[in-house]
């Protein structure tokens, strides 16, 4: 999904809340250059949480994420798709969480 793609996604696919509501904030990228990453407010808010409670740096995963780009995803997909994976993967694992409940799509596994 390319970046107009993903932002159309985005706007018109989410529920109408304001946890949904779409924020871009800037970030070098790898070669040092202010990139602008769109997340819904929920993901930033999980992003807030990981800097404040683990040694996570979210700038070191957008200088990884655009090092080493997925074909087919925007920047802003592949680290949202990065931080609802490692939520679930913690939510599964017992780690800390910033909520009590799984993250929406999670599949525990059976």
């Amino acid at each position: 999904m390319n970046h107009q793609d993903f932002m159309a996604h985005m706007r018109t696919k989410t529920p109408n809340a304001p946890s949904y509501d779409v924020i871009g904030r800037a970030y070098k990228n790898d070669k040092g250059v202010d990139e602008i990453i769109h997340l819904q407010r929920s993901y930033w808010d999980y992003v807030e949480w990981l800097e404040a409670t683990t040694e996570i740096k979210f700038a070191d995963w957008v200088t990884h994420c655009d090092n080493n780009p997925s074909e087919r995803y925007s920047l802003s997909h592949l680290l949202m798709y990065w931080l609802w994976t490692d939520e679930c993967n913690r939510f599964r694992e017992g780690l800390p969480t910033p909520n009590s409940y799984p993250p929406m799509g999670y599949e525990g596994w059976g």
